[in-house]
């Protein structure tokens, strides 16, 4: 998140923090945030926490409003080097059209890499959990990975704590068949037409992160 932090020199974008992050999330924000690695130094390094709502169109599932996303990391220097740790994402399940009382959340698939550059705002690898009482516990897509462009520029909503406001969008993830989910896999894989390829999908997202050192 380096880049985004420029824009926090620029006291015109200042807008309202009550309509960033919602009220229930504030008191929890920094509680997954991860211990740092041997040797680190805390001066050096800071916890960042994005809220996230997105819509996806995957397979034949169009314009799917996800449930809100909360993404934890730390980023600094070890070593003389740039460096970060994951915390965690934590998801809320939404219904999933075509498939009778199931839900789909995200779960982190095992990568990720958020230092902004020009040619990307970060990258995260993810999996698309289902929930439903016919299917196995670990049914989920293979690992999607995504890579997120910027939609504009990075707005500061609060400098007490160092809070912004960005969007993103992805058109180039493919989103893999599903995996684990026993007996009904090719039903649910049909269903919701998948794998889908890259150039066939789409992800757009608005997040606000919060930032605290350590």
């Amino acid at each position: 998140m380096k880049i985004a932090l420029a824009a926090a020199a620029d006291p015109a974008l200042a807008l309202t923090v009550a309509a960033a992050i919602p009220a229930h999330a504030a008191e929890n924000t920094f509680a997954d945030c991860p211990a740092l690695p041997a040797g680190a130094d805390p001066g050096q390094w800071r916890c960042e926490v994005l809220y996230s709502t997105a819509t996806m169109s995957f397979g034949d599932v169009r314009n799917l409003p996800l449930g809100p996303m909360r993404l934890t990391f730390a980023e600094g220097q070890l070593n003389g080097r740039y460096a970060q740790v994951f915390g965690a994402l934590r998801s809320e399940p939404v219904a999933v059209p075509g498939l009778p009382h199931a839900t789909v959340r995200f779960g982190y698939g095992g990568h990720s890499d958020f230092l902004s550059n020009d040619q990307r705002k970060g990258e995260i690898d993810l999996v698309a959990e289902f929930d439903a009482p016919y299917l196995p516990r670990d049914c989920a897509t293979g690992v999607i990975h995504s890579v997120l462009q910027a939609d504009g520029p990075t707005e500061v909503v609060s400098t007490d704590p160092l809070t912004l406001r960005f969007a993103t969008h992805d058109d180039t993830l493919a989103v893999p068949g599903t995996r684990n989910c026993g007996p009904l896999g090719r039903v649910v894989d049909h269903r919701l037409g998948l794998p889908a390829a890259s150039g066939t999908n789409s992800y757009t997202q608005t997040t606000t992160v919060r930032l605290r050192d350590y």
